[in-house]
């Protein structure tokens, strides 16, 4: 589950917490500072620095699901205050309520620089593939959203820029969707002038690194540390990569490029997939994980390129939020030697134009001779709920958690989710979850996996 459904509905815990912007780092209304995880001083630190940073709290505005009773305008009257909330919205003020949301993300380790580079611009278009894929978050505050992710409300959530860098176009803020492809071929396709410190990028340019991939670490070198821990503040020598380690994993784009850290010489350079939302089952987290390691192999093998302009890879992100997109929005995709505008159908199960990304999978494992039976099954029964959600036979999550409210007898066609309407959805996500009961509208019961983990 993405984040419980009436998260920041007030008494939306038990015990009850007192509420109110004395109770919060962020003067938040909803979010109180028991909400977040005690465990790293390093959670707290971040929601205080980046509303200090920002100069104001978070404003977070989501499209309503209009319904038929839904109130005309709907005003979120908790907030009606707050000169940033909009009309038809649901309004959230809390860089907690991104960051408190679970999401699927995957780490590769390449065999060399040579490779992470390459494959870090093929997996580059597929981040809003796979974010519509596993959109699992169309409830927010206990309303129904017109939304079906929760990345572009994170990255409202964690956006500390302040009023004047707002206002910059492309000063984007620093969770958002991966800005440059890092190849010296792709640099064509770079299309939007993001920022950069030029500084740095002169310096690394001097030591011999590629103008794209200097440009990419100079437009990390723009942002602000968010927080620092004291005892790394100064180094003792120049065997640690803290510093650079901690930027790097406070600027949260689809992608992350990892270099090997100083102090471990038996890491390489590594690739970290950020863009999907969790789901209900393991199955389907396993299908998506191993659909998309799949992929890398066969973009290796293959020498695919699925290379398109960063405009479009941004509309394509934009998309993937739309209520259904798995089923009803085109995205921009390449093919060949063209780029068309295709259907999710299209793109993971193919035309007559184009094998399509999970034919193209098949054909890999085929060829593969060191895949065992229990092994090929397992990998089949993944692919096959990747390709029958492309193809509308399955529902995404968000689709179907939409549609199990739509459906309660308590719903009033208003879009609220009530208490009554929450616990019904979380006790059946559970059972689903715990395979206590089959839910074949997003995975067949006779999909089931013959690979053990830990074999005797």
């Amino acid at each position: 589950m993405i984040h419980y459904i009436r998260y920041g509905q007030r008494q939306c815990t038990y015990p009850p917490l007192e509420y109110g912007p004395s109770h919060s780092v962020e003067k938040s209304l909803c979010y109180p500072d028991a909400l977040i995880s005690p465990i790293h001083p390093r959670t707290k630190s971040l929601s205080k620095n980046t509303n200090e940073r920002r100069q104001s709290k978070a404003s977070i505005n989501i499209p309503i699901f209009k319904d038929c009773k839904t109130l005309s305008p709907f005003r979120d009257e908790l907030f009606k205050d707050d000169p940033d909330i909009k009309d038809d919205n649901i309004h959230l003020d809390s860089t907690t309520a991104g960051w408190g949301c679970c999401c699927l993300q995957v780490t590769f380790q390449c065999e060399s620089f040579e490779e992470s580079i390459y494959l870090y611009d093929q997996l580059l278009p597929l981040c809003p593939i796979m974010l519509c894929l596993s959109g699992a978050c169309p409830i927010w505050r206990g309303y129904l959203s017109d939304i079906d992710c929760r990345w572009n409300v994170l990255s409202e959530a964690a956006d500390d820029r302040t009023i004047e860098e707002r206002k910059e176009r492309n000063f984007l803020s620093r969770f958002s969707s991966t800005p440059s492809y890092l190849a010296d071929k792709n640099k064509h396709l770079n299309d939007f002038d993001y920022p950069v410190n030029q500084s740095v990028v002169s310096k690394l340019i001097d030591q011999g690194m590629p103008e794209t991939l200097s440009r990419h670490f100079g437009h990390l070198f723009i942002r602000d540390p968010l927080v620092v821990l004291k005892e790394f503040l100064h180094p003792i020598d120049d065997t640690t990569s803290y510093h650079f380690e901690n930027l790097n994993s406070l600027v949260w784009n689809s992608l992350r490029l990892k270099p090997p850290p100083l102090d471990d010489n038996l890491m390489g350079w590594r690739i970290e997939f950020r863009p999907m939302d969790i789901q209900i089952s393991d199955f389907e987290n396993a299908a998506l994980v191993v659909f998309l390691a799949l992929l890398t192999r066969v973009i290796i093998t293959y020498g695919l390129d699925l290379t398109i302009p960063i405009s479009q890879v941004n509309k394509n992100m934009n998309i993937a939020h739309y209520r259904d997109s798995a089923r009803k929005e085109k995205f921009y995709f390449r093919h060949g030697n063209q780029i068309s505008e295709m259907f999710m159908n299209e793109i993971i199960n193919g035309t007559q134009d184009f094998l399509g990304l999970v034919p193209l999978t098949r054909k890999y494992i085929l060829q593969r001779e060191d895949i065992d039976a229990d092994t090929r099954h397992t990998i089949e029964q993944y692919l096959s709920l990747i390709s029958k959600r492309a193809a509308g036979t399955l529902l995404t999550n968000a689709s179907w958690i939409r549609q199990f409210v739509l459906s309660h007898p308590s719903y009033k066609q208003d879009s609220i989710v009530s208490e009554e309407i929450q616990y019904d959805l979380v006790w059946k996500m559970q059972q689903i979850a715990n395979g206590h009961e089959d839910c074949p509208q997003i995975k067949y019961p006779n999909m089931d996996t013959h690979t053990e983990l830990h074999p005797k």
